[in-house]
């Protein structure tokens, strides 16, 4: 995975503690499904000089190409919810692994849909403190 491709999601993603085997995932996935639209978005992200100002130089490029805007998007897409838009206009899913890891559900603070938060039977027994708890 390049090393552009790691700080560029860092970058896009407003975060700074990405997962770098997940990024290696995300860019052999992109690459796969748009491989000439995401180098010429590496490209573009290379030629930016690092320092103070990098989001605001990066979003005047985007501006002006539809192009590397729309390989932008399916970038954020992938990594908050592990899935993207294909070329082809379908939904390219993630394994369950990435789903879990999507940048969504910490956003959101909100437990990750269809994954199980506990061992086996934890549902069994009533959470420490609930919603319910509070309005009694």
């Amino acid at each position: 995975m390049p090393t552009e491709f790691f700080e560029l999601s860092r970058v896009l993603t407003g975060e700074d503690s990405l997962d770098e085997k997940l990024a290696g995932e995300y860019h052999e996935r992109l690459h796969a499904a748009y491989p000439a639209e995401l180098d010429a978005l590496l490209a573009a992200f290379s030629d930016i000089p690092k320092e103070a100002g990098v989001a605001a130089r990066l979003k005047e490029r985007l501006d002006a190409d539809a192009t590397l805007a729309e390989t932008a998007r399916e970038l954020i897409k992938i990594w908050f919810t592990s899935q993207f838009t294909g070329a082809d206009k379908r939904l390219n899913a993630g394994t369950p692994d990435q789903w879990r890891a999507g940048l969504l559900w910490k956003v959101i603070q909100a437990p990750v849909p269809a994954a199980t938060p506990g061992p086996y039977g934890y549902w069994a027994e009533r959470p420490a403190s609930s919603h319910s708890d509070k309005e009694a």
